[in-house]
């Protein structure tokens, strides 16, 4: 029995949520081609949040990742650590391959309960920033920068260290900078010892 994939419907959740925060407060909404670069970004996007998730599989013994599951994940998690960009159609096979062919059906449902209760946390904390009046800019989950862009065009924060606009197909790789490359290379780590 093959695990069935996750709802498209959940993976736009994040975006439809922020679109909607940013136009009920009178925010910058986006252009049609932000939007379109927004859903070219979304393979690497959701690779990255599986990615970022991975860890937390390792905190139960029913879903901690074998010694050749993580033989196979290493592979994959050093090639993104080193690449200066994640394409699109790449991050799609990635993603492909971690879900069909790498994890068992039982971490694949830990993984989007893991995702669902993110989501829900992201939702509670933006409520709470509209409440208290800080909801100065529509964050989106996932995306590098994380905001609308300014009434310039350009997005918030400049530019990224590799000199990409964040948020260019092709051009950003959320595996070598901050946070997501701390914890990405503690995972490996963890992996290597196993």
């Amino acid at each position: 029995m093959r695990f069935p994939k996750i709802n498209p419907a959940f993976l736009a959740l994040p975006f439809a949520l922020a679109l909607a925060g940013a136009q009920q407060t009178g925010q910058p909404q986006m252009t049609a081609e932000m939007r379109a670069r927004m859903e070219q970004m979304r393979p690497v996007q959701d690779l990255a949040q599986t990615i970022r998730l991975l860890p937390e599989l390792e905190k139960n013994k029913a879903t901690v990742v074998t010694k050749s599951q993580a033989k196979t994940l290493l592979s994959i998690l050093t090639t993104l650590q080193k690449a200066t960009a994640v394409q699109p159609n790449n991050a799609k096979k990635y993603l492909a391959q971690i879900e069909d062919k790498i994890l068992t059906d039982k971490q694949l449902t830990a993984l989007d309960a893991l995702m669902l209760k993110a989501e829900k946390e992201r939702e509670a904390q933006r409520a709470k920033r509209q409440q208290s009046g800080q909801g100065n800019g529509a964050r989106i989950p996932g995306l590098p920068g994380g905001f609308l862009p300014g009434q310039n065009g350009q997005p918030q924060g400049g530019q990224n260290a590799q000199g990409a606009q964040p948020g260019q197909p092709g051009q950003f790789n959320p595996f070598t900078q901050g946070r997501g490359a701390d914890e990405l290379k503690k995972y490996i780590a963890v992996l290597q010892k196993k």
